[in-house]
């Protein structure tokens, strides 16, 4: 495990990738309307990723004001296999789940 793994602060997320075109699509059809379809379809039409991640520790007693920043820095880094300083973080695209993200994330 490199340094930066255990020692950046974020906790990987958990069952984590990065969106396919197709499941993207599939989540956010063209004729969803909603909030979150728009900001993702935007999101990837200038060229951000959108990645998934869950946090199986929180509930609806801790998500609130809870920041995903560090833990969506470390698992772009790990599944980009990179250093979380060149991994930018775009817009949180779909907060729907309490203990899961989409987000959308590039390398620098």
């Amino acid at each position: 495990m490199a340094e930066w793994e255990s020692s950046y602060g974020g906790m990987f997320l958990h069952n984590a990738r990065i969106l396919t075109s197709d499941e993207i699509a599939q989540r956010y059809p063209l004729e969803s309307n909603s909030r979150m379809a728009r900001l993702t379809r935007e999101a990837v039409e200038k060229g951000w990723d959108i990645l998934y991640g869950e946090n199986p520790n929180l509930n609806w007693d801790n998500c609130i004001g809870y920041d995903w920043s560090k833990d969506v820095t470390v698992t772009a880094a790990y599944l980009y296999k990179t250093q979380p300083d060149r991994i930018t973080i775009g817009g949180y695209t779909d907060m729907s789940e309490v203990k899961a993200i989409y987000v959308a994330v590039k390398v620098r």
